[in-house]
């Protein structure tokens, strides 16, 4: 996007966006549920009694109507050992819990990804607009404009970074049995204080199985195909791809502050304790997000656009900027009121604590001096690893 005298500006940036990890890798590292689902299917195959299966609605509690939950066939199965059929947690006292649940996997992977696929495309704008109800006003517009900009546009890339976002609720929110769980002997949840109260938990099986799939079948090809795109959109240094490029990585700028805000929750609800785990995950995301920005400010003119001053002439109706659309202007516009507005916040990103502040990623787009090589001053950086986050790790 920037050129000097017709000659190309390549910004010296050794990272390769397609290199980039953007997720966590799944609740287990070896695939070791396929060769346990095999195992199951063949004990119902051979079991002279008929197998004890039930169809169960799930939502995540979002607002989704009956007609939108995911609907899944799960199968009673014997429990052998090693088989995870309990939920194991630390409460508030730092007291160890445990929950014993029926055991229930799905039965039908086929038809669950399906559903899934379905399902999340269903949800996505019920998810956005419930999740971010709460969220600073920069972040409310942003989802806005991202939304209408994909809904509008051909704007593969933006849709690309709104679906991981949703995909990757999924994986932090707990699914819940909104109805036929009675059938299949789970009881609704009434204590006050537990992790699960008020509503019936899917299994741990099938809560491992759900996030597989989620992670599989949903982030991992999604996260593929997004940054091959950003590649060629920032490739052909084009200023109308500006928009489509911003837009997108303020998603998954919001999308890595939720990451790790639920991997701190996690780390909570399992007991876990930083400082002698030995991993990298965080610092693994901390690059990838640092990568994206520095692609960001030195490859596509950074918050330029943003942080330009509008005369009173150059207004959203009649302003062609960076290949916009009036209504595009007219976001940019109050974005830069509310920068104006948080200015003292935003001058100050480098304090904010990357767990707990949801703009802590974001604000790094809107700053026009962004350098990757600023230190995080908000307290220890966690050394979790992928392994202290699988569905089978209750240490």
């Amino acid at each position: 996007m920037r050129h000097v005298n017709s000659i190309p500006y390549h910004p010296c940036i050794r990272a390769d966006l397609l290199d980039l990890r953007l997720h966590r890798q799944g609740p287990t590292i070896r695939n070791d549920l396929q060769p346990w689902f095999q195992e199951k299917q063949r004990l119902l195959l051979e079991a002279n009694e008929k197998p004890s299966t039930h169809l169960l609605f799930l939502t995540q509690g979002f607002g989704e109507a009956f007609e939108d939950a995911l609907s899944v066939h799960v199968s009673r199965f014997q429990k052998k050992p090693g088989d995870r059929t309990a939920y194991y947690w630390t409460d508030w006292s730092g007291r160890p819990r445990s929950m014993e649940m029926p055991p229930y996997f799905i039965s039908d992977l086929e038809e669950a990804r399906k559903n899934l696929f379905d399902f999340t495309r269903n949800v996505r704008s019920v998810y956005i607009e419930t999740i971010t109800a709460d969220s600073n006003s920069i972040i409310r517009k942003t989802f806005q404009a991202a939304l209408h900009f994909g809904a509008y546009s051909n704007a593969n890339l933006v849709s690309d970074a709104l679906d991981i976002w949703v995909a990757a609720r999924l994986i932090e929110t707990q699914f819940r049995v909104f109805n036929g769980g009675f059938m299949a002997g789970m009881k609704n949840i009434d204590e006050a204080g537990h992790p699960f109260d008020g509503f019936i938990p899917v299994t741990p099986m099938m809560d491992s199985q759900l996030d597989d799939l989620v992670i599989r079948d949903l982030i991992r090809p999604l996260c593929a195909r997004f940054l091959a795109r950003l590649k060629g959109k920032i490739e052909e240094r084009k200023r109308e791809n500006w928009m489509e490029i911003y837009l997108a990585m303020f998603i998954m700028m919001s999308n890595m502050s939720l990451i790790l805000k639920d991997m701190a929750g996690q780390a909570k609800w399992k007991g876990l304790k930083p400082g002698n785990r030995g991993g990298t995950l965080t610092q693994g995301f901390m690059h990838a997000c640092k990568t994206l920005l520095a692609y960001f400010h030195h490859a596509c003119a950074g918050a330029v656009p943003i942080t330009s001053i509008f005369t009173e002439s150059q207004n959203a109706a009649n302003a062609p900027y960076y290949g916009m659309e009036p209504d595009q202007i007219e976001y940019l516009c109050n974005i830069r009121q509310e920068i104006f507005r948080q200015g003292e916040k935003l001058a100050n990103w480098n304090s904010m604590s990357m767990y707990d502040d949801e703009l802590y990623w974001c604000y790094q787009l809107l700053v026009k001096d962004w350098r990757g090589d600023i230190p995080y001053l908000a307290g220890e950086i966690d050394d979790f690893r992928e392994e202290d986050f699988l569905s089978s790790s209750t240490t």
